[in-house]
């Protein structure tokens, strides 16, 4: 069976985002999630709060695809007890077809 973390049901998550400034979810929109799959393996969302924890993270950089990601991180922060980091959620950088730039795309300059 997978492992899941126990979301709140009732309230908001919110955070002040350096970027796109005050940012609120309700959280009846993050449900129990997965934490780690039947295999035992952890999910992104698991391993990245707590290696940003761990590692004295205060602010932390993402690309705005994560944005949705952050209310399950900072429930997992919240749960652990860790602080919780400023965030900064910022534009994707795009490939010359117009697509999300990934690793997948080589060394391409970006400046």
């Amino acid at each position: 069976p997978v492992i899941r973390i126990k979301a709140p049901k009732e309230g908001t998550i919110e955070f002040e985002d350096g970027v796109k400034g005050a940012m609120k979810f309700e959280a009846n929109q993050v449900d129990d999630f997965v934490i780690a799959r039947a295999n035992g393996m952890p999910i992104y969302n698991f391993v990245v709060a707590i290696d940003d924890a761990l590692m004295g993270m205060t602010d932390v950089l993402r690309g705005d695809d994560h944005l949705s990601n952050t209310p399950k991180q900072i429930v997992i922060y919240n749960a652990l007890g860790f602080d919780v980091p400023k965030f900064y959620h910022i534009p994707m950088i795009n490939n010359p077809q117009g697509k999300k730039l990934s690793k997948r795309d080589g060394a391409m300059d970006v400046m």
